[in-house]
């Protein structure tokens, strides 16, 4: 049994315990993530023929990998389990490969390794867009303020408009370019780039234009950059929590998956997953593109309506 855990990728044997107590004391310190107790006499029992019992300890403080780690477990046991019944079947006569019955299995699509380094690549180019995007744009404007510049700007032929646009703009071009430099990470680590690089860095600046607009919106209401820097944090945070990047967006209550869904993270993590690891361009994807370029849009608007009034005053 132990060999059946230790001869896969997902176990390794850190030590042998001589007691339950010490398992449990390798599990509080945190020095193993599971234990495996199988108690003593379990060969004669299964030789026996007879029922066994094993258990299978894991630390569920990080819940995401016990539930991996159980599945496993639960696995590897059933396989176990079934070779056991095949033998003994076979030495009273009964000649069987398999057990008649469903025969189960799992097929992974996409990343048939598992591997989880390609998630993770692409989860900070995610976030680096996400903090450039916000926080350049509304600190942008913060500054004229700040410096009382935007005073002799009201004075000259600039329009509102055209002072927000020229804001909006650099972020833009600084992200994207900031976006060349996160996918040479994603090559670095060798994340599989199955569909166009093209799309993405279309992607990637619809999803600029959102985090601008945000960042617009914010940059328009505050009046010191120490308020624009602590409301964008305050909108960087939900953009991390409920939109899919920690944990997965089906997992949460209603409420906040509406309002994941209204953020521009969640819809750039789907056309990043796509693009990357399914090879899908813009005719699986245009919906997430109009949202992104929507919610952008709409906030940009927001944000200048509330500059024009300034302007005008």
């Amino acid at each position: 049994m132990v060999t059946k855990f230790i001869s896969t990728e997902y176990f390794d044997l850190y030590n042998y315990a001589s007691s339950y107590t010490d398992a449990g004391l390798l599990i509080d310190k945190g020095a193993v993530k599971a234990a495996l107790v199988i108690p003593s006499g379990f060969g004669e029992t299964l030789n026996a023929g007879e029922q066994a019992n094993i258990q299978y300890l894991c630390d569920a403080g990080d819940a995401n990998l016990a539930g991996q780690g159980t599945g496993y477990a639960k696995r590897i046991i059933a396989d176990y389990n079934k070779n056991i019944i095949i033998k003994r079947l076979n030495k009273k006569g009964v000649v069987i490969k398999n057990l008649p019955g469903i025969d189960s299995r799992l097929r992974t699509f996409y990343s048939q390794e598992m591997d989880s380094v390609y998630f993770l690549v692409l989860l900070h180019i995610v976030v680096a867009g996400l903090i450039g995007g916000l926080v350049l744009s509304s600190t942008a404007i913060v500054r004229e303020k700040e410096r009382g510049t935007i005073d002799q700007l009201m004075v000259t032929p600039a329009k509102a408009f055209e002072f927000i646009l020229a804001k909006a703009i650099a972020p833009l071009v600084i992200g994207l370019i900031a976006t060349v430099f996160s996918f040479l990470v994603a090559v670095w680590f060798s994340v599989p780039v199955k569909g166009s690089v093209f799309t993405f860095f279309c992607y990637m600046g619809f999803f600029l234009i959102g985090n601008v607009g945000i960042g617009v919106l914010v940059g328009s209401i505050c009046q010191n950059m120490l308020q624009a820097i602590l409301l964008s944090y305050a909108v960087w945070f939900p953009g991390v929590a409920i939109t899919g990047l920690l944990l997965p967006l089906e997992n949460m209550e209603p409420w906040t998956q509406f309002l994941g869904k209204l953020l521009p993270t969640t819809h750039f993590l789907i056309a990043t997953n796509g693009i990357f690891q399914k090879a899908i361009g813009f005719a699986e994807l245009w919906p997430e593109a109009i949202i992104l370029l929507g919610t952008g849009g709409v906030l940009f608007m927001a944000g200048y309506f509330i500059m024009l009034r300034e302007w005008s005053n």
